[in-house]
């Protein structure tokens, strides 16, 4: 190596990548922390634990985001092939 890039850099989870805490990611995302605590709990999303202490990178936080999209469901037909609202 010639010393120009850091041996961390363009790894997920890098020794000079921040980590974030709960209240932290819950923020960036958008969601209440209890929310989020709740995820980690039953393993739902993607974190770190250093010990007893949860983080999340940002590609974990992406990943979050990725997993959540919603497919969009096809219009409901009804009677006759109309859709209605009601």
């Amino acid at each position: 190596m010639d010393g120009s890039t850091r041996p961390e850099e363009g790894r997920e989870g890098g020794a000079g990548e921040r980590l974030l805490t709960i209240a932290q990611a819950a923020r960036v995302l958008a969601v209440p922390e209890s929310w989020l605590r709740e995820r980690v709990r039953l393993r739902r999303v993607p974190h770190r634990r250093l010990g007893k202490h949860v983080r999340f990178t940002a590609a974990d936080l992406e990943r979050i985001v990725e997993q959540s999209a919603q497919r969009v469901a096809p219009a409901r037909r009804t009677y006759y092939g109309r859709s209605h609202t009601w």
